[in-house]
């Protein structure tokens, strides 16, 4: 089971409307929600783990795990409310998110909730302003360092400025979180908040250094960049006419996952004896199933048929 933890809320994409009004797109969202329902549209067992609200927009998302397919044994219901997204997006459909979500549900989670599992999960992701904010912050960590012994463990930093505009401490959480993770991937326009002065490639091979086994740094339209011990590549990105890039990185997230287990990834020395073709192969997969979703508006993630050559190409 792949056990996804963080926030789930809803994306308000706004459209243009005459006089003094306002009209908004409401899309389901959250990344962490997302990667859920990309690993369960892969045909993957996903479950997810973060807390959503007892209102009217709980609900939604609920309904949506149970209709992709995520198992929603672990959710926590409570009466804090949904929390909302404002997106704007510019010419090239890249997003920028303004957060309203203080004392939301997806933030109001405590070590006091962890779930108890019969079997543990074999993957533990977690990832973006829900490993950052408290109280829930400290509770996944509490969770990554009990179930570390039997999961490997997946961390996307997801760098959000508008929930914390602090860079200093998005820094130091993302390097006290990186020592604890099996598979780190990040964008570089995240890294180039917190270390801006730094090359890609001495962050990443820092973070090797620091106990991470493969760290993947994602580049938009041009790819991405895998570095693991003893192995540094870059893959190119896929040409595609842009709807816009939401949902991209946790498709590219999904589809690291998925594909780990495709190729027997499932334990940390079977992770590190991944060889450079069965890398290129994991990141040219993810790739192509980020590109599907820059097509489509908002977080559309792929299924499993859309890929069908290339679950083919990654056995």
């Amino acid at each position: 089971m792949y056990l996804i933890c963080g926030e789930a809320l809803f994306d308000l994409f706004g459209e243009a409307s005459s006089g003094d009004s306002l009209s908004f797109d409401a899309r389901i969202g959250g990344s962490p929600f997302n990667v859920a329902m990309g690993l369960a549209r892969l045909e993957e067992q996903a479950a997810f783990f973060g807390g959503i609200s007892n209102d009217a927009l709980g609900e939604k998302l609920v309904q949506k795990l149970v209709v992709e397919g995520v198992s929603d044994r672990y959710v926590l219901r409570t009466d804090y409310l949904t929390t909302l997204s404002l997106v704007q997006k510019d010419e090239h459909g890249h997003p920028a998110y303004t957060f309203y979500g203080t004392n939301a549900a997806d933030r109001m989670v405590t070590a006091d909730s962890l779930p108890d599992f019969d079997a543990p999960p074999a993957f533990l992701h977690v990832g973006s302003y829900t490993a950052l904010v408290e109280p829930v912050a400290s509770a996944f960590k509490t969770l990554i360092e009990r179930e570390r012994k039997n999961a490997l463990i997946s961390f996307d930093p997801n760098i959000r400025p508008t929930v914390e505009p602090d860079m200093t401490l998005w820094r130091r959480n993302t390097e006290t979180l990186v020592p604890l993770a099996d598979l780190v991937k990040v964008s570089d326009e995240d890294l180039a908040l917190i270390a801006p002065d730094e090359a890609v490639r001495d962050i990443a091979r820092r973070w090797l250094g620091d106990g991470a086994g493969l760290v993947i740094v994602t580049r938009g339209g041009d790819g991405a960049s895998v570095f693991a011990p003893g192995i540094e590549f870059d893959t190119p990105g896929i040409a595609v006419e842009v709807e816009d890039t939401v949902g991209a990185g946790d498709t590219f997230q999904a589809a690291l996952l998925s594909g780990l287990k495709t190729l027997g990834a499932v334990s940390r020395d079977t992770l590190s004896a991944l060889d450079e073709t069965r890398l290129r192969r994991l990141a040219e997969f993810a790739v192509k199933a980020a590109a599907i979703t820059c097509s489509r508006r908002g977080a559309d993630l792929p299924r499993k048929d859309e890929l069908h050559k290339e679950w083919a190409t990654l056995k």
